[in-house]
């Protein structure tokens, strides 16, 4: 099951369907029924922003694997910029998701990667792999809020929302990416965060995370992440194909764009007509960043 906001998801919407639930049922090809909304209690604002999340998290369930190439831009507080290839990677999983962050080029930083796995209700591990050392190593927890290789995002950032990791509260409606949101306020219970809490936009139809802010330890206003560019997958899956992370104190931003992207790799066909192979846990491991596998 996935627990998170899906800060790694991707292309153009299907804006027409915004308040057609029904026919967003028809079209699902994923072989994954959109579970019903069901009736929320609203008299609690904590419990009502619980159960807001909990459903964003059951809604986005089931869609196995995710696989990405990217284009990352990195612009500095004077409009300067470098640009980046990278691989995301993502497996689904029941006991938290795992994902593989890959840097293609340029040169001097082909071949570092990122691996983490996440655990409901305790810390994440992460493990950064440098080609030029041929060795991995772990990020402790305090070291997880340092920014990754130069970007505006942290090694914390890898990690996806998870729901059970956060207190939340609804704290109103709002508007975001043009559309009518729920606002809901998440407020890590774990240890060695960056964060006081993040206030993430929930679409009301779509059920997507539209942006989200994060807040420093002295409850300032750090970044905003926006995601924009949506495609809905099979049908059933909703993915940004752009999201930009802007850091309000130092001015500088973090741009990727998606160049390709699968959404359960099992549900395409190779070039000779065969079925792809969903990926696997052996991907996954310190060993497999080693290999490049």
């Amino acid at each position: 099951m996935n627990r998170s906001f899906k800060r790694l998801v991707v292309l153009t919407a299907l804006a027409s369907l915004v308040s057609a639930g029904s026919a967003l049922a028809d079209s699902n090809t994923s072989g994954v029924p959109i579970p019903a909304v069901p009736k929320f209690d609203s008299s609690n604002a904590g419990n009502y922003g619980k159960q807001l999340a909990y459903y964003m998290d059951k809604r986005d369930s089931g869609w196995r694997d995710y696989y990405a190439k990217a284009t990352m831009t990195l612009t500095d507080a004077r409009g300067d910029s470098v640009t980046r290839d990278v691989v995301f990677k993502i497996l689904e999983g029941g006991n938290g998701n795992k994902t593989v962050v890959t840097f293609q080029s340029p040169a001097d930083i082909r071949g570092v990667a990122a691996l983490v796995h996440e655990h409901p209700g305790s810390t994440d591990d992460t493990w950064l792999y440098l080609p030029s050392s041929r060795r991995t190593r772990r990020i402790s927890g305090a070291n997880r809020t340092a920014s990754f290789q130069g970007t505006e995002f942290t090694y914390e950032d890898l990690s996806q929302v998870v729901v059970e990791n956060y207190t939340w509260k609804y704290l109103g409606d709002g508007t975001a990416g043009g559309a009518q949101a729920y606002k809901l306020e998440a407020k890590p219970n774990y240890k060695d965060t960056g964060y006081s809490k993040i206030v993430a936009y929930l679409n009301k139809d779509l059920w997507r995370i539209e942006k989200a802010e994060f807040y420093d330890k002295a409850n300032r206003l750090l970044k905003t992440v926006t995601f924009s560019n949506w495609r809905h997958y099979h049908g059933r899956f909703w993915r940004p194909n752009s999201y930009t992370m802007v850091n309000h104190q130092t001015r500088k931003s973090t741009k990727i764009e998606a160049t390709s992207m699968f959404v359960n790799l099992s549900r395409y066909k190779k070039k000779d007509g065969s079925t792809r192979d969903n990926m696997t846990e052996e991907q996954f491991t310190k060993r497999a960043l080693e290999t490049n596998q």
